[in-house]
């Protein structure tokens, strides 16, 4: 139970600090609007794929990297999304937010939780990662992915926050 607490407190301030660096939510029971930022780019019509990796070269111990990727798989949306530890980890948690652009703004549509522990690898919880398709989005819009990722070792948290441009689903 207290694990449970600990894990939703974590959360709630990674949300909270990554609402207010990359978007602002306005009151509209589900969806969340953010301002297009200058980070977030609409990429061609003809790009299919869109990739950041953000790496941890100025602070932390042990959480190196983080990968985001989304792509234009004939209508669906690919993702791919990896993180890279220094050492083995205890826990890593991820967030991954579908945004779909809506006039000038972008539009929180989904997000997908994947929880890794360190139980589960017996090598070490060094480089967690999840990739799979979404389907069901309408076509026609430029998509964006928003990711929160969040490691624990010994009690401390290390996370990053990456972003992708934005690409046409068709």
């Amino acid at each position: 139970m207290i694990k449970k607490i600990y894990w939703t407190l974590v959360l709630a301030v990674l949300f909270v600090v990554s609402v207010g660096i990359t978007s602002i939510a306005a009151p509209r029971f589900t969806e969340y609007y953010v301002p297009v930022d200058t980070e977030s780019e609409l990429l061609p019509a003809h790009i299919k794929e869109s990739k950041v990796r953000v790496n941890n070269v100025t602070r932390g111990f042990f959480f190196a990297a983080g990968e985001l990727t989304i792509s234009n798989k004939d209508g669906k949306i690919g993702v791919s999304a990896k993180t890279y530890m220094k050492k083995p980890v205890d826990e890593v948690y991820m967030t991954i937010y579908l945004d779909r652009q809506v006039g000038d703004k972008w539009v929180e549509v989904e997000h997908y939780d994947f929880e890794f522990f360190a139980k589960d690898y017996p090598n070490g919880l060094i480089d967690p990662g999840m990739d799979f398709t979404i389907s069901g989005q309408p076509t026609g819009y430029y998509y964006r992915l928003r990711g929160q990722y969040a490691a624990f070792l010994d009690g401390v948290m290390e996370g990053f926050g990456p972003a992708t441009d934005g690409i046409l689903i068709e």
